[in-house]
Formats: C-alpha cells, sequence, structure tokens
C-alpha cells in the first residue's frame, strides 16, 4: 500500500535497517561520542522523532508506538521520569547512532548527522518534563544554587568557589545524568533543598539540564549578526510601481514561527533586515503582500560561512483570463482495495503569463474561482491534502475549483485529490478529462495477482519492487491526451480477502482469513497526503534518476530529498494542530514543494 511508498522513501522501514547491517550493536563507549558544537534545540528534532522514533517509543514518549507490539521487548519510554534518570544524553545518542540490533533499533548513524541525532536525543530528552516544571526549577535554583553556580549555571556566580563545575560545558554535560547530579548535589551539599520534596529537587535538576540544551517551549531565536537584504520587482510589464509595501521576515525553527519581522520597501524597491540569527538550522522566507496577494522569495538558510544573504520577490498584477494556466505534471496513484479503488492525483500547475490569475466567476460558488478539476461522477470521499472541500475548494457538478490565485512561473501551485471509486463488479474504468494543456504524466498501479491493467496511449515503462510489494510505472507513449482512462480487470470484490493484508515480508501470513475479511474497506488512510508527495519523490528518484547520475550527487539529492519531505510533514502536523495558520502553511509549504520538484528535475537532468 502507499503507506509502504512512505516508509521506503524515508528510509524508515526497521527490517531493512536491521537487513543491511553486518556488525552488531557496539556496547556503550563514551569515546565515540560526539560532543555538539551548540547545545542541542529540541525543536529541532522533534521532525525527527516523530519521523524516525514515534513508530516505536510512541508520538509522546510513552513507548506505545503503533509498531512497538512487534519488537521483543518495550522500548524505552522516555516520557517516564525513571526510565530517563540514570541514563545521560551520551548514552541516549550513543544507542540512537549505532542501535541496539538484538532489540530490533536500527542505527540511526546510517541515515542521520551527527547534529541530527543530537536535536532528536534533545527532543526525546524533553518527553519526561514539562515548561511548568522547569519553571518551578529555576525559582528554587535562583534562590539557592544560583549564587554559586551562576545565573546560567556556568558557575561564575558572585560566591562561587574556584573550579565549580560549569553546567554548560557540554562535554560534561552529556556525559552526567540526573542521577549523577543528584548524587553529587548530596554529596556536596546535602542541607542544601534538604526540606524540599523529591519532586521539588528533581525540578531544580531538570532546569540545570536546560543549560545545556534547549527544550521546544523555549524560543531558540535570538539575535545575531545576520543581514538579509533584497529587492522587490514588478514582474508584470506596464505593472504598478513597488512603493508603499511593507516586506515580512519570518524566521522558522524546525517550520515553526519563532519571529517576524517587518520592514518598509523603499523608493526602489529595496529592503533590509539587521541583527538577524545566523544559527543553522533556521529558515527564513521574506513575504510582500501586494492587491491582496502574499508573494515569497526562496525559503532562505544562512551556512557556516555566511553572514549576509540577499534574495528577491516579484509581486505581479493580476488577471481574470486563465490562458497562461497548464499543467506542468500529473502523477496518478491507483491503489485497488477490496469492493474499491482508492486515487490519488497530484498535479503541479503552472502560470506561463506575468500576471497572476485570480479566477472567475461560475455558478454555483460565491467567489470567483481559479483552477478546474474534473472528478468521476461516483466518485466518493472526496478530499484534498491542502484544503477543504466547502473552503478552498468548490465542487459543481463534476468539476472541482480551487479559489486561490495562481502566481506566474513553473510548478507554483501543487494541487493533491483524493477519491475513492466503488466498485460490485471485478473490473471498472478510471477516467479523468484534463483541462488544460499537460506536459508529463505518470500512473503508479499497485499489482495485485489477478490484476490486469491497460492504459490507452501508455505503455509500461517498469515494475518495481517497493518493500515487497510491486507496482506498475505507466508512462504516455507520446505527448499527454486530453484524457485518460485506466481499465482495471481481475479486482477484488467487497469482503475479498486482500492479499497484502495477509502476506507478511517473509512470505508468512500476517493476517489470518477471518480477521483480514473484517479489515475496513478502507485504511484510515492519515498519512495519504504524504504518500501522494512521495510518489513525486518516488518516481523521480527510484525511477526516473537511474542511470548516469553520479554516486555523490544522487547520494546528496536524495538526502535533500528525504529531508524535504520529513519538512513537509511535520510542517503539516503543526499546521493540523493549529500551530501555524493557514496563510504561513501555505505559503511555506509552496516552497517545499517546489524545491522537491526541483530536486526530481535534478535528477532527471543528470540522467
Amino acid at each position: 500500500m502507499l503507506f509502504s511508498l512512505c516508509c521506503l522513501a524515508l528510509g524508515l522501514g526497521l527490517a531493512g535497517s536491521v537487513a543491511h547491517a553486518q556488525q552488531p550493536s557496539p556496547t556503550y563507549d563514551p569515546t565515540q561520542v560526539t560532543v555538539p558544537t551548540n547545545a542541542p534545540i529540541a525543536l529541532f528534532g522533534q521532525a525527527s522523532y516523530q519521523q524516525n522514533c514515534a513508530p516505536c517509543h510512541g508520538a509522546e514518549g510513552m513507548g506505545n508506538g503503533p509498531t512497538a507490539a512487534e519488537l521483543p521487548g518495550p522500548p524505552t519510554a522516555f516520557a517516564d521520569p525513571d526510565a530517563i534518570w540514570a541514563l545521560s544524553p551520551s548514552e541516549l545518542f550513543h544507542t540512537t547512532k549505532f542501535g541496539r540490533l538484538e532489540n530490533l533499533m536500527p542505527p540511526w548513524g546510517n541515515q542521520l548527522s551527527d547534529d541530527e541525532i543530537w536535536q532528536t536525543v534533545a527532543y526525546a530528552w524533553s518527553l519526561h518534563t514539562t515548561r511548568s516544571e522547569t519553571e518551578s526549577g529555576a525559582e528554587l535554583y535562583a534562590a539557592t544554587c544560583a549564587a554559586c553556580h551562576g545565573d546560567s549555571g556556568a558557575g561564575d556566580g558572585p560566591e562561587a568557589p574556584p573550579d565549580l563545575v560549569d553546567f554548560t560545558d557540554l562535554d560534561y554535560a552529556i556525559n552526567s545524568s540526573q542521577a549523577d547530579w543528584s548524587e553529587g548535589w548530596q554529596s556536596a551539599h546535602p542541607e542544601l533543598g534538604a526540606d524540599w520534596s523529591a519532586g521539588q529537587q528533581r525540578s531544580v535538576l531538570e532546569y540545570m539540564r536546560t543549560f545545556s540544551y534547549v527544550p521546544p517551549w523555549e524560543n531558540a531565536y535570538q539575535p545575531g549578526s545576520g543581514v538579509i537584504s533584497g529587492t522587490v520587482v514588478q514582474g508584470t510589464a506596464g505593472g504598478a510601481a513597488v512603493t508603499g509595501l511593507t516586506a515580512a521576515l519570518e524566521a522558522y525553527m524546525s517550520f515553526t514561527p519563532v519571529a517576524v519581522f517587518t520592514t518598509p520597501v523603499d523608493s526602489q524597491g529595496g529592503f533590509v533586515f539587521t541583527d538577524v540569527s545566523t544559527t543553522p538550522g533556521i529558515d527564513y522566507l521574506v513575504s510582500v503582500a501586494s492587491e491582496g496577494i502574499r508573494y515569497s522569495s526562496p525559503i532562505l538558510r544562512f551556512t557556516a560561512e555566511q553572514s549576509t544573504l540577499e534574495t528577491q520577490v516579484a509581486i505581479y498584477g493580476t488577471t481574470d483570463d486563465p490562458a497562461g494556466i497548464h499543467i506542468n505534471s500529473v502523477h496518478w496513484i491507483v491503489d485497488p482495495q477490496p469492493g474499491a479503488v482508492v486515487v490519488g492525483e497530484v498535479y503541479s500547475l503552472g502560470n506561463g503569463g506575468d500576471r497572476s490569475y485570480v479566477g472567475t466567476t461560475v455558478d454555483g460558488v460565491e467567489e470567483p474561482v481559479t483552477v478546474a478539476m474534473r472528478v468521476p461522477a461516483d466518485a466518493q470521499e472526496l478530499s484534498f491534502e491542502n484544503g477543504a472541500l466547502g473552503g478552498r475548494f468548490q465542487q459543481v457538478g463534476d468539476r472541482v475549483y480551487d479559489t486561490t490565485p495562481v502566481v506566474p512561473g513553473q510548478s507554483t501551485r501543487q494541487i493533491i485529490m483524493r477519491y475513492v471509486l466503488p466498485h460490485n463488479d471485478t473490473s471498472l474504468d478510471v477516467r479523468q478529462e484534463f483541462l488544460y494543456p499537460v506536459d508529463q504524466m505518470t500512473v503508479l498501479v499497485t499489482e495485485l495477482p489477478q490484476l490486469n491493467v491497460t492504459i490507452p496511449g501508455f505503455s509500461l515503462a517498469s515494475r518495481e519492487e517497493l518493500q515487497g510489494q510491486t507496482y506498475q510505472l505507466w508512462r504516455p507513449d507520446g505527448s499527454v491526451p486530453d484524457g485518460v482512462t485506466v481499465q482495471l480487470s481481475g479486482l477484488l470484490r467487497a469482503g475479498d480477502i486482500d492479499p497484502r493484508m495477509v502476506q507478511g515480508s517473509n512470505g508468512q501470513s500476517g493476517l489470518s482469513a477471518a480477521s483480514a475479511t473484517v479489515v475496513p474497506l478502507l485504511e484510515p488512510w492519515a498519512p495519504w497526503s504524504l504518500a501522494a508527495l512521495l510518489v513525486i519523490a518516488v518516481i523521480g528518484v527510484l525511477i526516473w534518476s537511474r542511470g548516469r547520475v553520479g554516486v555523490d550527487q544522487a547520494k546528496n539529492l536524495r538526502g535533500q530529498r528525504t529531508r524535504l519531505l520529513k519538512q513537509i510533514a511535520h510542517l503539516d502536523d503543526r499546521h493540523a494542530t493549529g500551530e501555524i495558520d493557514e496563510q504561513q502553511w501555505q505559503q511555506v509549504r509552496s516552497q517545499l514543494k517546489a524545491q522537491l520538484l526541483q530536486t526530481t528535475s535534478r535528477l532527471e537532468e543528470e540522467r
């Protein structure tokens, strides 16, 4: 199923990681642990934890992830203070990097850098404490400990004796557990906090730990010496002057907004932001609103060698003429299931004109509509990855309309549509007509034992083995036709046993026949939107990139693709929980998806 595709693309297949290991996991050796250059930032590790660790350890660190029951023993519950009490951050880093194959934990050092592992460990560590606990500990520390140990824990308080321990020394801090610090406390100053409860004592230790890592509830953004400057340009011939505008600089850490700055655009279209943090891992976006449409720069990030960045933001006039709209690429994912076929359609659209298309009016929709798409008459459970039906997307008859403007450029709008086609027979035709010219198209079909697939005007390009499941990749014989029909026969009827549910990757039964028949007709499919995005990368990287791409170049591009996919997934999580508003989500997401498509294109160009 498509979730298997997700796991493959993200490199999260536990069995695959274990199978490729050649040596048993080494025992803990602190000399194998890299000391971080700066205090790890938990927020930077949140996405990595959710993608790589939560399947076993649980999203909240309770040790109850969806795959935990399949392990030989319970995974560490990071949310349990007692489970963390005697462990040092160094030990957690070592375990994460080198794995514990006897417990089916893969060595994440094969996929993550040391910095990424430290950020992930920092987030996992934060799960056993809370903001309120550390704030309570801060008050007790200030009243009792700061006179010697200093406000920041550096051992530089006004009453500090010589050579007092420095809690900000990362080499020292990462090799000390909470139990170690508690023992040292009781050995050196048992009278301090003697009348405190055990919880109060632990809260002080938790606050002391924040001297060597940044918990996720703290804003790690600090002003720096960086400068981001640029120019606003008018991209429409004869368009309005770029005066009276305001540029906004938004800073994101792990795609969580942490700072926003604004500055007026001068008469020449210039803008400058000073005192900007150059901390690696912070992403910046410059945006300018014009005629109700927000235009943005590419995502900006300082490297270790940079202190200045320059960018450009193009703004455009508007039009209600759709002549410039075209489809750069379409990717279909066709997944037959018992009694239904699930279809995902991934559209990348562009605007070849020099004005933003703001839409026209149609009967049945109150606001102007822009991009139109046909939907099969018998489609059910119609949904969209980045907007709601009845909200951003409006349906009238067999057409669905987007209501957001399409700005000029290639692949400036991505739309992912998913629907279900129920059937009572063993055959079904999936038909779709395109309302705009299409540059390229691929169709990916899950292969089943009795399934026959025919797509007139297309040829079967290859069969791909992805985590034990075969997928058929179809491409057009020439230019993409105005309409496409995927003819399926040999489908499973409702109530039939899905062979994917009963056949494990080792060839043994994963579910009994009885239990398989009561599996819901359609799975919850929470990650369906990510799955659809992954198809772009999977087709582009696993298939198109075959041939002459250099090993190092391919590895770098695959790594970039994986990071982008993780960032998109984390950004979606933030939006779903209300931490990022609609405008911020759309703005950053469009940039990420554009980068994802560019990475795919680069792989194809290197063929």
